[in-house]
């Protein structure tokens, strides 16, 4: 076999590949197109005011250590760093990503459970308390809210050199969180049954 031979052999080769890839391609794209079904969309479903969902309150401590006291100065800077936002009741709340909704509120363990913003004001305080009132929005995605609130309060429990406890001020431990996880998504079940029922109500009639 002479060098052109070779070279011709190649080319036949290479136009053969290429026109594979052509005819895989046209094949592909024309069952992609005949998958794809433009469905006009269909607008989100807003609940009523008049659905009355159940309501749970998740509380979680943050506690200096025993026969500690969290440094005023520090307490407050830190709430502010973590997008903490000073209300006019003396507490600090914490937004969801849309600015308007609150996902849950820092109060003072401390009578009468409020913070000052000059902080040389405020008497010291051994530990913060965390408060989310559920349903938030509509009642999914609550577990969700949940882990949010856990991540923000276990930077403040790292950095203020505290411990995460339960609303009775004991040390949160795996079986309790759990516990709570199980609740909150008992809860949320309970929110999306109300809804649907409503929504097939609402739309069978």
């Amino acid at each position: 076999m002479d060098v052109e031979q070779a070279t011709l052999i190649w080319i036949t080769r290479l136009v053969f590949i290429l026109l594979s890839g052509v005819i895989a391609y046209v094949v592909w794209a024309f069952m992609r197109r005949e998958r794809v079904v433009n469905v006009p969309p269909t607008p989100a479903y807003e609940p009523p005011k008049d659905v009355k969902l159940p309501e749970k309150h998740v509380v979680i401590t943050v506690m200096a250590k025993p026969g500690r006291f969290f440094d005023n100065h520090q307490l407050i800077n830190l709430l502010d760093e973590l997008g903490f936002v000073y209300s006019e009741h003396g507490v600090f709340e914490y937004f969801l990503a849309d600015g308007k909704h609150i996902a849950f509120t820092i109060i003072n363990t401390k009578p009468p459970y409020t913070f000052d913003e000059n902080p040389a004001a405020m008497r010291p305080t051994d530990g913060v308390k965390a408060v989310m009132q559920l349903p938030i929005l509509d009642g999914y995605r609550q577990s969700e809210y949940f882990y949010l609130m856990l991540s923000v309060l276990d930077e403040l429990r790292e950095n203020l050199g505290a411990q995460l406890c339960d609303e009775n001020r004991n040390l949160l431990k795996n079986q309790k969180l759990h516990e709570i996880q199980q609740a909150i998504e008992s809860f949320e079940m309970s929110c999306a049954a109300m809804l649907q029922n409503d929504y097939q109500q609402r739309h069978n009639h």
